[in-house]
């Protein structure tokens, strides 16, 4: 028989044999069972000893000059190199394709990270600015309330009453912009702060702004009809 079909009897036999069912003696003692890890090595060791048998079929040929058997055998090896370097060449790719994802999903939790912090952003600039202009509306009506606590002057019982109402009413509105954020600030006797003035210099610039209209309106009036007479 030739080292060739020696050769493919035994990839045959290590690739397709399985073990015999044991027979179950009657008056056994037991029977050790086959561990997993006895059908794991199992399985392992048959490549393995498939190359060996080659190997040793490679060997015998060589003595025996075979030509025929040693090109069966070199091409057999030659095969199982072949399939060993696509393996590898798959292992790379789909390793390749293993680092693209990652990076694909790391670019895309960045992505989703920094969104979530400019939407954050954007809805406390949108809250601060809403409450400001809010805050801005009522400053009048807190001007209102100052000048009037100075108007009050209490004679009788029923101005006390009203008094004491609208002191109650007052306060409340006063905590109630405490709350947002709006406290009084000191200017007598302190530096200017540019930081703290430049809404009221922005509200300021605008009254100005209308006063100066208004005035130059007014006197545009008067130099008419002085002129007309």
């Amino acid at each position: 028989m030739s080292p060739g079909v020696l050769l493919l009897g035994v990839v045959a036999a290590t690739a397709w044999d399985e073990p015999a069912p044991q027979d179950i003696v009657d008056g056994a003692a037991g029977v050790e069972d086959v561990s997993s890890d006895d059908d794991v090595n199992g399985a392992e060791e048959v490549p393995a000893s498939a190359i060996v048998s080659s190997l040793q079929l490679y060997k015998e040929a060589l003595a025996s000059n075979d030509e025929s058997g040693v090109a069966e055998i070199e091409s057999f090896l030659k095969s199982i190199e072949e399939e060993k370097i696509s393996l590898e060449r798959k292992v790379a790719s789909l390793s390749e394709e293993l680092l693209t994802e990652k990076e694909r999903i790391l670019r895309i939790s960045a992505d989703f990270d920094n969104f979530r912090k400019r939407t954050e952003r954007d809805r406390l600039s949108l809250l601060t600015n809403a409450q400001g202009e809010v805050v801005e509306s009522l400053l009048p009506v807190l001007d209102n309330f100052e000048r009037a606590k100075t108007q009050i002057k209490v004679e009788t019982e029923g101005e006390e009453k009203i008094n004491n109402s609208y002191q109650s009413i007052s306060k409340q509105f006063i905590e109630i912009l405490n709350s947002l954020g709006v406290v009084p600030v000191e200017t007598v006797g302190n530096p200017f702060d540019p930081l703290v003035r430049y809404r009221v210099g922005l509200k300021c610039n605008r009254v100005l702004a209308e006063l100066f209209r208004t005035l130059s309106q007014v006197f545009s009036g008067l130099m008419k009809t002085w002129i007309r007479f």
